[in-house]
Order: C-alpha cells, then structure tokens, then sequence
C-alpha cells in the first residue's frame, strides 16, 4: 500500500464558507445598520462568533493535507498531528443525523496514537472509508476497545471488526 493524499473537496469547503459568509452578515448586518437593544445585540454578537468560528475552521480544513500511509495517518496543517497505527489507542466512529429517520447525516471519525493528537476527519474527506477502515483494522491488531456505538457504525460502512457481533 502506497500513501494517499486525502483533502476535502472544494465544492464542500466553498458551500461552508458561503454558509459562514451569509451567517456572519446576516447576525452582524443589524448590529452595524441598526440600534438594538442590547439583548438582541448580544444574541446577534454570538451568531458572528458561531459563524466566524465556522469559517475559521473551514479555512483550517482547507489548508490541511491528510496523508494515509501504510504505517500512519498524518494531518498536515496549521493544527497538525500524526497517527501511529501500530501505536493506536483511541477510535472513535460517531454518527450525526440530520434527519429524525436517521436516513441523512455525517459520520466524523476520531483517532489517536500514544503521545501525539488526536486527529478528527468527518464523511466529507476524500478516502474516508479508507481512513476508517485502516483505523479499525490497526484498533484490531492493537485490542483497543471500541464502544458499542463505533462498532455499529463501523459495521453500517461495512467494515468487519472481530467480536462486533457479540458487542453489539
């Protein structure tokens, strides 16, 4: 197996930073235009944060360049970190739904190795299966135990884990 470069595709990260655009114009527009009371002002402040917040991390996402190795999964970027897959101790597979059927959402898969950070790549990342498949497979051979609600969405991905039977 040869490295990967994995990024985010552009089309994801330019509809996020329109979402991040138009909620920083729409909270921070009245605050600038108009005299509201201060409550309102202080709700309308804290949408320019959460949505500054957003782009910020958008941007972030933007610069970063994951690198799936053989041996590692390594996140290349401004808030970098590296994964040992031999050292591998936490996994982490959550599901969020959009929808109350459950029928649309993301998944955002969080790993880490002894001594470094944790890395957290959602759905939207080119070659996320390969990542979440890679990680459970380095989670087998290293016997870190996973949740019951990773091993159900690992096996909803169709990825086999052993034991997953029996722990779900």
């Amino acid at each position: 197996m040869s490295s990967a470069d994995l990024r985010y595709p552009r089309q994801t990260l330019w509809a996020d930073y329109m979402r991040a655009a138009a909620g920083v114009l729409l909270c921070g527009a009245p605050l600038v235009a108009l005299n509201v009371n201060r409550w309102l002002a202080l709700m309308l402040a804290a949408g320019v944060v959460l949505f500054g917040v957003f782009l910020v991390r958008t941007a972030l996402r933007q610069w970063t360049r994951y690198v799936l190795a053989p041996d590692t999964f390594c996140a290349d970027g401004p808030l970098g970190g590296i994964v040992e897959w031999a050292r591998l101790d936490r996994l982490t597979l959550s599901y969020y739904s959009t929808k109350r059927d459950r029928s649309a959402g993301w998944m955002q898969l969080s790993v880490g190795s002894a001594g470094g950070r944790t890395i957290k790549v959602d759905s939207a990342l080119e070659g996320f299966y390969d990542v979440a498949e890679r990680a459970a497979q380095a989670a087998e051979a290293n016997n870190v135990e996973m949740s019951a609600t990773t091993r159900a969405n690992l096996k909803s991905m169709g990825i086999s884990v052993a034991e997953q039977e029996e722990a779900v």
